[in-house]
């Protein structure tokens, strides 16, 4: 049993030295960048403060086990993002396999695995709720680091050729680089109230 937990233990502290690859992609100029295991952490503080600030209809405990969980796969495989030419469907077959290698030997391993598989579908509301935190905890990194003068404007407005035409509009109301991210994800709040309202108060932050 204590096997188990060590070799658990020894898998996921990995993400503390895992750098975000978006970071490190989009050419943030900080000399230190943020690990996963950072971004799962910015995502659970996210969660506790709402929470507290907002009469909420979800099991918290689940959220914060979902949001503890949620980047187990990236353990082993590659962080992907919107620049990596990968289907949604083979990322989710390709991370469900390294959750389960990750938890192998673990006695509730089925349990996390079809916690992080309601994760991926975003059927229930703990699971938009935990993909809309995921989400929003990027936005308010890279304000922070525009903030502090590491994100360059016209590296973030490349990322727009990713996003489809669609989002060409971004190039002429985006005033700093965080805006481009911020601009193109407030279309996953829509919805949401909670989450719609911050994301523009995040926006709205001037040093």
């Amino acid at each position: 049993m204590n096997e188990n937990i060590i070799n658990f233990y020894i898998f996921t502290n990995k993400l503390k030295e895992k750098i975000r690859t978006g970071w490190i992609q989009i050419g943030i100029s900080s000399e230190r960048l943020e690990s996963v295991a950072e971004h799962i952490y910015g995502c659970l503080m996210i969660a506790i403060a709402i929470d507290s600030e907002y009469k909420l209809d979800i099991d918290m405990f689940k959220v914060l086990k979902m949001l503890s969980l949620h980047e187990l796969e990236e353990i082993i495989m590659k962080d992907y993002t919107i620049r990596d030419n990968i289907t949604k469907e083979e990322k989710l077959k390709l991370g469900k396999e390294c959750v389960k290698k990750v938890t192998d030997g673990l006695l509730k391993q089925e349990e996390i695995v079809e916690l992080l598989d309601e994760y991926n579908l975003r059927k229930t509301k703990e699971a938009v709720f935990c993909y809309h935190i995921d989400k929003i905890e990027c936005d308010f990194q890279a304000k922070i680091y525009d903030l502090k003068g590491n994100f360059d404007l016209s590296r973030a407005l490349k990322d727009i050729e990713y996003y489809g035409e669609e989002y060409e509009w971004i190039k002429d109301k985006a005033v700093c680089a965080s805006d481009v991210w911020i601009e193109y994800d407030k279309r996953l709040y829509k919805d949401d109230k909670i989450f719609e309202n911050l994301i523009n108060d995040i926006q709205k932050i001037n040093p």
